[in-house]
């Protein structure tokens, strides 16, 4: 049942395999066998589209079944909690800002110590991580900007210093730091409205008068940083997500000045739960152990 919601919410069979560590084929026979229990049709694969879509049968199958999957994972997760050594699958969801930048130092000694532990990571919206933990499709999320939800539980992770990106050949790329009101008017790379990090940093401009033209928007860093190289314009990001391209040349940070300075949150979120699988505890204490953050 719990690989049956995960194949509805993903929509794709490769990666409802990929979240319960099975094969692809795996998948499909189970399906084929609660499908030849019931003698109804539960999915459906439409051509063109390269998704699973639940028939009016799968969508009644789903919503009943996933409070099954539900209780019995909190079964299973109360009663191992008494003898539970750390092991067995985490679930990872993450934005790619800081699953690409922040999270790997912090897995590496994890697994190194708990080498029974095997951490699925998957990189996804936030609107879709918070739902993700919500409903236990993903045992663990990471997003920028955290906001408080009724169900989901929220630690801190890490407060990121925000800073100026830009081409070497830029007249900002000469300062040794730069305030918010410097880029009235500039060329301005950043996110999609709907990403927390853009909230943030509208916020931050809109306190300083500033309005930079804003020439492109994207939903993930990397497009920005690539724009940013070529000349399109600058950028304001989390310091830590360009350090590879200002050591290899091709960007120059530029601080913030200290008045204009501001961090981005980074949080775990947990489903609200009295008891927590122990790797999963685990980890959340492995990542925030060497935290002394106050938001």
């Amino acid at each position: 049942m719990r690989i049956y919601c995960d194949l509805v919410e993903t929509g794709s069979f490769s990666r409802a395999a990929e979240r319960n560590f099975i094969s692809q084929s795996a998948v499909s026979q189970r399906l084929r066998v609660m499908e030849n229990e019931f003698g109804s049709t539960f999915l459906e694969r439409k051509k063109g589209k390269g998704r699973a879509i639940t028939t009016e049968a799968g969508k009644i199958l789903y919503e009943m079944g996933k409070r099954i999957a539900q209780d019995a994972m909190d079964l299973e997760t109360a009663l191992r909690g008494f003898t539970e050594d750390v092991a067995g699958p985490v679930r990872v969801a993450t934005v790619y800002s800081v699953g690409l930048h922040a999270l790997p130092s912090k897995l590496k000694p994890f697994l190194t110590a708990h080498p029974n532990v095997n951490i699925h990571l998957e990189y996804s919206s936030t609107d879709r991580i918070y739902a993700d933990v919500l409903s236990g499709s993903v045992d663990l999320g990471v997003v920028a900007v955290p906001a408080f939800r009724a169900g989901i539980e929220i630690t801190p992770f890490s407060l990121e210093p925000m800073t100026l990106i830009c081409a070497p050949e830029h007249p900002f790329a000469s300062l040794t730091c730069i305030t918010l009101e410097q880029l009235d008017g500039c060329p301005f790379l950043t996110f999609d409205l709907d990403i927390p990090t853009r909230r943030l940093i509208d916020e931050k401009l809109k306190l300083t008068g500033t309005r930079p033209r804003i020439v492109m928007t994207f939903d993930n860093i990397e497009m920005i940083k690539n724009l940013v190289e070529i000349g399109s314009g600058v950028a304001l990001v989390p310091a830590e997500t360009a350090l590879r391209e200002v050591k290899d040349g091709s960007l120059v940070s530029v601080p913030l000045s200290e008045k204009d300075a501001f961090t981005r949150p980074v949080g775990l979120l947990t489903r609200h739960s009295k008891v927590k699988r122990m790797a999963v505890r685990a980890l959340v204490e492995a990542l925030t152990s060497e935290n002394i953050i106050n938001w």
